[in-house]
C-alpha cells in the first residue's frame, strides 16, 4: 500500500510528463498497430475510396478522443467551466489555454497515425487509384473500346496484384500513387 501511495504522489507530481509520456505511447501504440494491420484494398470502384479514406481517418478520430478522455486536466477543465461565479470570475483565457493544451496533447497520435499511413500509402493508392489517367503509364490499347464503368472496374483493381494483369502499368500507377501520398504527408 505504501509503495502504491509514493507511485501515486509521484505521478501527481510530474503530472506533464506523464501526460506527454502517455501521448508518447500511444504514438507508438499506432504507429505499431498500423504495422501489425494487414490492409487488403476491396478492388471495387464503389468502395475503395470509402475503405481507403476511412482507415486514415477513423483510427485517427479514435486516437484523438482517446487521447482527450485519458487527459486527466479535462475533469479540471469541466470543474472550473461548472464552478458557480462567486466572488472569483473565471477567467475565459485559462479555459482556452487549458482547452488548446489538451487538444495539443491529443492530437499526437492521430498526427503519427495519419503519417505512417500517408508514408506508407496503401489505403491512398486504394482510395484514389480510380481516378487515375491511366494513358500517362503507357499501354495506351489497355483502355481503348471499354466503357466508363468498365474503365472505373479496371482502375479500381490496381492495388490488388492478384486482380490487375498488366505489372507494369500496375507498378507504375502504385509508385505515382505512393509518391503523392507521401508528398501530402
Amino acid at each position: 500500500m505504501d509503495k502504491f501511495r509514493m507511485m501515486f504522489q509521484f505521478l501527481q507530481s510530474n503530472q506533464e510528463s506523464f501526460m506527454n509520456g502517455i501521448c508518447g505511447i500511444m504514438a507508438l501504440a499506432s504507429a505499431q498497430m498500423y504495422s501489425a494491420f494487414e490492409f487488403s484494398c476491396p478492388c471495387m470502384p464503389e468502395y475503395n475510396y470509402t475503405y481507403g479514406i476511412g482507415l486514415l481517418i477513423v483510427p485517427s478520430i479514435w486516437f484523438f478522443l482517446l487521447g482527450f478522455v485519458l487527459n486527466n486536466n479535462v475533469s479540471v477543465l469541466a470543474e472550473e467551466w461548472k464552478r458557480p461565479t462567486g466572488k472569483r470570475i473565471k477567467d475565459p483565457t485559462i479555459l482556452r489555454y487549458m482547452f488548446c493544451s489538451i487538444t495539443q496533447r491529443s492530437l499526437i497520435a492521430p498526427a503519427v497515425w495519419v503519417s505512417v499511413t500517408l508514408m506508407d500509402g496503401k489505403s491512398f493508392l486504394c482510395a484514389f487509384s480510380i481516378n487515375l489517367d491511366i494513358d500517362k503509364f503507357g499501354n495506351y490499347s489497355l483502355m481503348t473500346g471499354l466503357s466508363e464503368m468498365e474503365k472505373m472496374k479496371l482502375l479500381a483493381r490496381i492495388p490488388c496484384k492478384d486482380l490487375f494483369e498488366h505489372h507494369e502499368i500496375r507498378v507504375a500507377a502504385s509508385r505515382y500513387i505512393k509518391c503523392i501520398s507521401q508528398v501530402a504527408c
